[in-house]
C-alpha cells in the first residue's frame, strides 16, 4: 500500500482541532486521530475526513493504524506521555514522526534515536510549533549575520487575550518539578536553586521585564547552531510574574504526581477565535561573539500557541511529506533553514542591530 497520508494524533485537542481545520482549508485531507472515540469521529465526520481511534498502549494497534501513513503528527500533550510509543511505531513502520512539544526530556530522549532513524531512512521532527520554530530559525539567521557568534539570548512575548492552550497547561504543569536547564559550556546544565533570573528585554516598545524560562528553544537553538551558551527569557504582566515564582519556589512540592494530575484537572478551556484574532506574538533574539559584536532580530508574528504552531507544524509537515526533510532526528531551521519561519503567514522578521 502506497504511504502518502498524514496522521494527526491527538486532533480532537484544541491545537489539533484547530490544525485540522486549517488543513482541511488548504486541500490536505489527513487522517484525524486519538483516543476519544466520540471527539475524533465527530470531528472527522464534520470535516469529511477518515477517522481512526487507537490507544497508544497497543504496539500491534499502533502499528496497523499506521498503515498507509506517510507522516504522523503529533499534538497529545504532555508528550512525555505520548512521544515513546508513537516514535518506536514510527521506527518499526518507517513512518515520519513530527509533533510541536516543548519538553526539553523528550527532545534529548528523542535526539538519542537519531542514528537509529537515519539508518532507516525516518525523519524525527520534533518543536515545530511556537516551541521551537520562531527561535531555530531567528537564532539561525543570526548566526548567518554573525558567524563567529558565542552566546544567545532568546526572548518570547505574547500579548492580546488569548491564554495557553488545555493540553499546554497541563504540560506546564507536569514539568514544574524539573530544575531549570540552560545551554553553558556547549551543553546542557541544571541551574542550582529555586529563585528564577530576570532581565529587561525590548520588543519594540521600550524595555520590558522578562524571567528565564525553562523551554525547548535554547536545546534545540544549540543542536541548529552549536553556539555553546544559550538562555531564554519570556515577558509575562505582573501577576504572572510573581505566579510563576511563587511556582519555582514551590517546585519541590510538584514531585508528587497526585497533585500535578488534581491541577491538571483545573486547565482552562482554550481561547475562542475571537482572542486569538487579537492576540499577537514577539520572538526576539540577540547574539555576541566573543569580540563584543552583537546581532539582534526580531519576529513578529499572530497569537503564538494556536495560530502560529499550527501554521508551523502543519508547513513543516508539508515538506515533510513532500520528501524535503532530512532523515534522523532534526531541528525545525536545521532542517528547512532560518527564513522557513517566513512561509508562516502573518509573520515579519526585523533586523535590530
Amino acid at each position: 500500500m502506497t504511504k502518502d497520508r498524514l496522521l494527526i494524533y491527538g486532533a480532537n485537542g484544541h491545537v489539533g482541532e484547530a490544525l485540522a481545520r486549517l488543513a482541511t482549508s488548504q486541500g490536505l485531507e489527513p487522517i484525524l486521530a486519538g483516543r476519544d472515540a466520540g471527539a475524533v469521529e465527530g470531528l472527522a465526520g464534520e470535516l469529511g475526513l477518515e477517522a481512526r481511534v487507537f490507544s497508544l498502549d497497543d504496539p500491534t494497534a499502533l502499528d496497523r493504524a499506521l498503515t498507509g501513513v506517510r507522516a504522523v503528527l503529533n499534538l497529545a500533550g504532555p508528550y512525555v506521555r505520548t512521544w515513546e510509543p508513537l516514535v518506536d511505531s514510527c521506527l518499526r513502520t518507517l513512518t515520519h514522526y513530527l509533533d510541536i512539544t516543548g519538553e526539553l526530556p523528550v527532545l534529548e530522549a528523542m535526539a538519542a534515536l537519531g542514528g537509529d532513524a537515519a539508518e532507516r531512512g525516518v525523519t524525527l521532527l520534533p518543536a515545530v510549533g511556537l516551541d521551537s520554530v520562531p527561535s531555530d530559525c531567528l537564532a539561525a539567521h543570526l548566526v548567518r549575520r554573525l558567524p563567529g557568534a558565542t552566546r544567545l539570548t532568546l526572548g518570547l512575548r505574547t500579548t492580546g487575550p488569548a491564554g495557553l492552550p488545555p493540553g499546554t497547561q497541563k504540560t506546564m504543569i507536569e514539568l514544574a518539578h524539573l530544575p531549570d536547564r540552560v545551554i553553558r559550556g556547549g551543553e546542557p546544565v541544571t541551574l542550582p536553586g529555586l529563585l528564577v533570573a530576570s532581565r529587561e528585554i525590548d520588543f519594540g516598545e521600550g524595555p520590558v521585564p522578562a524571567l528565564r524560562f525553562q523551554a525547548a528553544d535554547p536545546y534545540m537553538a544549540w543542536r541548529t547552531t552549536g553556539m555553546p551558551d544559550i538562555e531564554m527569557f519570556v515577558a509575562l504582566p505582573l501577576t504572572m510574574r510573581l505566579g510563576y515564582r511563587l511556582v519555582r519556589l514551590a517546585r519541590p512540592a510538584f514531585r508528587w504526581a497526585w497533585l500535578r494530575r488534581a491541577l491538571q484537572r483545573l486547565a482552562l478551556p482554550g481561547a475562542s477565535a475571537a482572542a486569538l484574532s487579537r492576540s499577537s506574538t514577539q520572538v526576539w533574539a540577540e547574539a555576541r561573539d566573543p569580540a563584543g559584536n552583537v546581532v539582534r532580530a526580531r519576529l513578529d508574528g499572530p497569537e503564538g500557541a494556536v495560530v502560529w504552531t499550527t501554521r508551523s507544524a502543519l508547513a513543516a509537515a508539508r515538506r515533510v511529506l513532500d520528501g524535503r526533510a532530512p532523515v534522523g532526528f532534526q531541528t525545525p531551521a536545521g532542517a528547512f533553514g532560518p527564513d522557513f519561519v517566513l512561509e508562516c503567514e502573518g509573520v515579519e522578521r526585523v533586523d535590530l542591530a
